[in-house]
């Protein structure tokens, strides 16, 4: 069993009567689950308030009784790690001068710690309630995560073509967001429901790496295999249609590592046919190759080298304890007047490792490459001592981790609602099957996820 998992909690059958509010707190917690998984993909403010419910639901099974409602896993420390040297940095510069003008800014606060949250309600959801299972809630949680992504996933071909803002034309937006393809002319990058095309690439990443694990290499009925696939190649399309270099770069990057976890036999097939999709991939999009090409063109790429040189000063003046969490837009203000008083975009580094140091100095700075390796850690773990479907989740779960690091280099992922939640939602649902079955009287085979 991975480290951090607890025994699984008893069959419903040995469980025994409690109190019906008990039953109702729990429906409430995996209802909150599905309503951030439905929204995950379409609605930041959807997505918070599905896990918003399900926090309050987990709360109040604490009030009302039940003994422990966090249910410990492999990703504690991670996000712990990661938050207390966010919130130290913020001490420190301030003790240096730096008062703190901007640590409510980004999500850190509220998506950083989704993934426990998801374990815990998972967990919690299992006991006392009929055919309950861990499994099973998590591979329901996915389902709907699979069918809701659909809907973006059309409407980035809508918008590749058309430019289509479909808040603004329900007049939900007031002003259209119809970001042009670079280098593409009469094409739009793909936004989905988003406010700009990266959102939409970091958002749908890492789900649909999980989806894809699953439908390769889970033992799952042939149905759920067939959607998750048809979704992870939905969702592949529509990153691909965001027009961002980097979300390219990560998707070839996450599913060359999917196909290695999948041992010799996927590998004969995954490096012939890699070269085969590069090459659809640029017969579907024209403007591809001239848009990775331009990479290496410096009339492309002058706004990030202003924004490095910015950050770079930043760093040379506070070397030790950076400016604290969060403060770096308003405290580079200066920087930008005096260096790149041209560039119309003050925020963070355009790389959460040049961001955290800038912030955070070294200590951030290790506690964001720390946040990283232990979650490789406990998903690698989870890979070579997991059963099948454990095994499957966490190939899922490495190939999506690996192409959000790819993402982190040229873009602040971690200030960015749906790039964190995406993250934390297929980090949440990988760990949570881990672990064998239960094995509950009249189901000798175990439920989780047999065909």
């Amino acid at each position: 069993m991975p480290a951090g998992e607890r025994t699984p909690a008893p069959c419903p059958e040995s469980n025994p009567a409690e109190p019906g509010c008990l039953r109702w707190l729990r429906r409430l917690v995996l209802a909150g689950l599905v309503v951030h998984a439905a929204f995950l993909s379409i609605s930041v403010a959807g997505m918070q308030i599905g896990l918003g419910v399900s926090l309050g639901g987990l709360l109040a099974l604490r009030i009302v009784g039940r003994r422990s409602v966090w249910a410990r896993s492999g990703l504690d420390w991670p996000v712990l790690v990661f938050c207390g040297a966010a919130v130290l940095s913020i001490g420190l510069a301030a003790l240096a001068g730096e008062r703190p003008v901007g640590w409510h800014e980004g999500t850190l606060w509220r998506s950083m710690v989704s993934p426990i949250v998801i374990v815990s309600g998972l967990r919690a959801a299992e006991d006392g309630t009929e055919g309950s299972d861990r499994r099973r809630r998590a591979l329901l949680v996915l389902t709907v995560w699979a069918v809701a992504s659909l809907a973006p996933s059309a409407l980035a071909w809508v918008q590749h073509y058309t430019g289509l803002d479909p808040l603004h034309a329900l007049g939900l937006r007031r002003v259209a967001i119809r970001p042009p393809a670079v280098r593409d002319a009469g094409h739009f990058a793909a936004a989905g429901f988003f406010h700009w095309y990266q959102r939409l690439a970091h958002d749908l990443t890492p789900p649909l790496f999980l989806a894809a694990g699953l439908a390769a290499y889970g033992s799952l009925p042939r149905r759920q295999r067939l959607l998750f696939a048809a979704t992870a190649v939905a969702a592949a399309l529509a990153v691909a249609l965001t027009t961002s270099r980097l979300a390219w770069v990560a998707l070839a990057g996450g599913g060359l590592l999917l196909g290695l976890l999948g041992g010799r036999r996927i590998v004969r097939w995954v490096l012939p046919l890699a070269p085969v999709a590069l090459l659809a991939a640029a017969l579907v999009l024209p403007g591809a190759r001239v848009r990775m090409l331009s990479a290496a063109a410096w009339n492309d790429n002058g706004d990030r080298m202003a924004i490095w040189k910015v950050c770079a000063a930043v760093v040379h003046d506070h070397p030790l304890t950076g400016v604290g969490w969060g403060n770096l837009p308003q405290r580079s203000e200066p920087y930008y007047a005096r260096i790149a008083a041209w560039f119309p975009l003050h925020a963070w580094c355009h790389d959460s490792f040049f961001t955290a140091l800038a912030e955070g100095g070294p200590l951030l700075l290790l506690a964001t490459a720390l946040y990283w390796l232990l979650l490789a850690r406990v998903l690698w773990r989870q890979w070579r001592h997991g059963d099948g479907l454990s095994r499957a989740a966490a190939a899922g779960g490495l190939a999506g981790l690996a192409a959000m690091l790819v993402n982190s280099l040229g873009h602040d992922i971690f200030y960015s609602s749906e790039a964190t939640y995406g993250l934390g939602f297929a980090l949440g649902l990988a760990v949570a099957l881990a672990g064998p079955p239960e094995q509950c009287p009249g189901d000798p085979a175990g439920v989780g996820g047999q065909a």
